[in-house]
């Protein structure tokens, strides 16, 4: 009898952009102790409270999340709210227009205004609660993802390829004539971001760098053409900018999706290509991202709400690729509304107020907290997965499995454990192991080729799994074969 470890840590493959089929981890991340991984389970949602009444399936579109002042900026079907989190009150301050993007938010010097635009429109709110639209002068739309505030100007993009910026330290003024043109290569702006000293402007294959040249006229920016990088963006709600680094989902001229970071001022690809993969199988018709960091752990959240509805995310510390995903009720603008399922993972938009993160859910304006003490989504079961590759042993003659004892913490909860032996197609019936007896362990039978295993619980309790050990042997006249050299990856 043979005896295999499984890492319940498997990264992310595809052959196809879809988690069909391949080995996947979902609702954790991965920690490295004693020279081995271990999945951890990933905090929880905690719900604070609604912004605007909506009852599931019916839904409102959220569109961007801020603080200001200590308070919880939120905008849900074109309406700017403002919730204390000291109680939770809201106030309605005032509508923007009819936008279905995402509106984009920067505070000034001393949070005297907050800045807001939507695509269509530029909005300011005060310290003193006015609220009002920016006319006159202010460019006209459409604009491109993003808002910057550097040494006291507020900057935006238009279609138009230009980055227009308002009076120093007065956002209530804008001149037609203070721009400067992203114009270095003959592509289209679509996004701008704070990085370090510099604004970077994304176009579609390039991006630019420019900096505070302290011009005595137009604009203040210069470009520094040294820095300029065919590498550029195909969504501009993709850029996250978080601890003196930026991260997006990039484009090349030789076409191609992939995500980069920032180092420095060049951009590496951090995605691999399976990750790849899903980016291509997806429209990017509607992109969201942000980084929530905890437990030592910086997470790139991307979620893409176009084709699939799926939620990817990169661990900047263990460079590792997850999922993670939602079960809740399903709104009229998603796949089976009106019934529970497992879905991507449902808060859209990130702010932090008072040292404390909270998350805006993209269509139900429900506020929320994430808690590494709360193993629950608001009450609803985190489905923790682990999907391994296909394996062999090295033989593709049959294995018959015996033992089956899954490695980690003891807690009060339930494994879920069932296989597969033809490519994914059919799956056999879930066997269940008490994660709490003194061996968390069941007896197998039936025989396979070539295996796959899933591995599932949904208990509310804390998770900390290293593997699961299989004992097999091999039949057809060759039990005592040497084994092993499987494909299972940790």
């Amino acid at each position: 009898m043979a005896t295999e470890r499984i890492p319940l840590t498997q990264p992310i493959e595809s052959r196809n952009g879809t988690f069909a089929k391949d080995s996947y981890s979902s609702n954790c991340v991965f920690e490295t102790r004693d020279q081995k991984r271990e999945f951890i389970k990933r905090p929880g949602l905690i719900a604070k409270t609604q912004v605007t009444p909506v009852t599931p399936p019916a839904y409102l579109k959220s569109q961007g999340l801020a603080s200001f002042n200590g308070k919880i900026m939120s905008v849900i079907s074109n309406t700017l709210y403002q919730t204390n989190p000291s109680g939770f009150a809201t106030t309605t301050i005032g509508s923007t227009s009819v936008s279905t993007s995402q509106s984009y938010f920067t505070k000034t010097f001393l949070e005297t205004y907050l800045f807001i635009q939507n695509k269509v429109n530029g909005y300011l709110y005060s310290n003193t609660g006015t609220f009002s639209t920016l006319g006159g002068t202010f460019p006209a739309g459409p604009f491109v993802s993003g808002a910057v505030f550097l040494n006291n100007y507020i900057y935006i993009g238009t279609t138009t390829n230009r980055i227009y910026n308002c009076v120093v330290g007065d956002p209530t003024t804008w001149n037609a004539l203070d721009f400067v043109s992203f114009e270095q290569t003959n592509d289209n702006l679509v996004g701008i971001v704070k990085h370090l000293n510099y604004i970077i402007a994304f176009g579609t294959t390039s991006l630019q760098f420019f900096y505070d040249a302290g011009n005595p006229t137009g604009s203040p920016l210069a470009v520094s053409q040294s820095y300029t990088s065919e590498v550029g963006c195909a969504s501009g709600d993709s850029i996250v900018a978080t601890d003196n680094t930026v991260l997006w989902v990039g484009t090349s001229k030789t076409h191609g999706r992939s995500v980069y970071l920032m180092d420095g001022v060049s951009p590496t690809k951090i995605s691999t290509s399976n990750i790849d993969k899903h980016l291509e199988a997806d429209n990017l018709s509607q992109v969201s991202a942000y980084c929530y960091k905890f437990n030592g752990h910086t997470c790139y959240i991307l979620t893409l709400h176009g084709t699939y509805h799926k939620t990817l995310v990169y661990d900047l510390n263990s460079k590792m690729w997850y999922t993670w995903t939602q079960y809740s009720l399903q709104s009229n603008d998603q796949p089976n509304p009106g019934t529970y399922q497992e879905s991507y993972f449902r808060p859209t938009y990130y702010a932090e107020v008072a040292n404390e993160a909270y998350l805006l859910d993209d269509d139900t304006a429900t506020i929320y907290t994430l808690s590494t003490t709360i193993y629950q989504d608001n009450g609803q079961p985190i489905y923790c997965r682990t999907v391994t590759d296909i394996v062999d042993n090295g033989t593709t003659k049959r294995k018959f499995y015996g033992r089956l004892e899954i490695i980690g913490d003891k807690v009060s909860g339930t494994m879920y454990v069932r296989h597969t032996g033809d490519d994914y197609n059919t799956w056999s019936s879930y066997r269940s192991i008490d994660l709490n007896a003194s061996r968390s362990q069941i007896y197998l039978s039936g025989a396979d080729r070539r295996r796959a295993w899933e591995f599932l619980v949904t208990s509310n309790c804390a998770l900390r799994l290293d593997g699961a050990e299989v004992d097999f042997r091999i039949g057809e006249m060759d039990q005592e074969q040497s084994v092993g050299g499987g494909r299972y990856r940790g």
